[in-house]
């Protein structure tokens, strides 16, 4: 059940090239939160009114070495939001609505592997689900695409633990192009593997690996990003077309019935 609380900032690490982890303490949140589920994040008496949508990075457990019921969040500085929450210093109190939305699952058996698919800040989620199906399921294969190389956070976690393949459209670093292109190599070269996708990112992404994973009958989850007003259902702000019976098409919302979306339910 979503709680409302105001805690205090225990870390904001730059990482460079304007991402940045920002650590909060939220025990009474821990313990029911879900990869992929979010915060709407605020900051008291502040000139930016409205919340933002955070996806959680790290739950207790992820980042060794981090106080017990601490969570972490990856951010990007873009707008003036960001720039706020960036110029917070440990100690700053911060405004945390949450879990909020549905996560990411479970594969359904234990012998399938796991696949992420991240561009840019979407890699956010996937700290948090590597630590989750650590032990119990193969370690996952992360297909990881971005502009250049700065914009690939976390790369080097991620390096160790998982089986990490990198995209630059640049070329600076890994195959140049886009993610999707050694993600279809991958599922040409293994078509029997049992795989199951996870995927967050730029829409056109989320839409290119939904449809190659429906074609392939893979399975595969979607987590989304909208512009969120509220981030329970209530303002409507963040619906996408979803496929209902037939040929109809209907409209859910991103806030509830998302972020995470079975790659077959989206109407793209």
């Amino acid at each position: 059940m979503p709680r409302d609380i105001t805690t205090a900032v225990l870390a904001n690490t730059d990482l460079g090239d304007g991402t940045r982890l920002l650590e909060f303490g939220a025990p009474e949140m821990s313990e029911s939160m879900r990869p992929a589920q979010f915060f709407m994040i605020g900051i008291p008496g502040s000139a930016t009114l409205l919340r933002r949508p955070y996806s959680v990075c790290g739950l207790p457990g992820t980042f060794e070495g981090r106080p017990p019921g601490a969570l972490q969040v990856l951010y990007k500085v873009i707008g003036r939001g960001t720039e706020l929450l960036a110029s917070l210093a440990p100690g700053a109190p911060i405004t945390v609505l949450g879990p909020l939305g549905n996560g990411f699952s479970l594969p359904g058996d234990t012998k399938t592997i796991p696949v992420f698919v991240a561009g840019g800040i979407g890699s956010a989620p996937f700290p948090a689900m590597t630590a989750h199906l650590s032990g119990r399921f193969p370690k996952p294969r992360m297909f990881y695409g971005a502009r250049a190389a700065g914009d690939l956070a976390l790369a080097d976690w991620f390096a160790e633990h998982t089986e990490l393949e990198t995209a630059t459209e640049d070329g600076s670093t890994g195959v140049r192009g886009l993610v999707t292109a050694p993600l279809g190599r991958m599922l040409e070269r293994s078509p029997n593997d049992k795989l199951k996708l996870y995927v967050c990112g730029p829409e056109p992404m989320l839409e290119a690996v939904g449809k190659l994973a429906v074609e392939r009958n893979i399975p595969c989850e979607l987590s989304l990003e909208a512009h969120m007003a509220c981030g329970f259902g209530v303002c409507l702000g963040c619906v996408v077309p979803v496929r209902r019976t037939g040929d109809e098409v209907g409209y859910d919302r991103v806030c509830l019935e998302g972020p995470v979306m079975d790659a077959t339910c989206l109407a793209w």
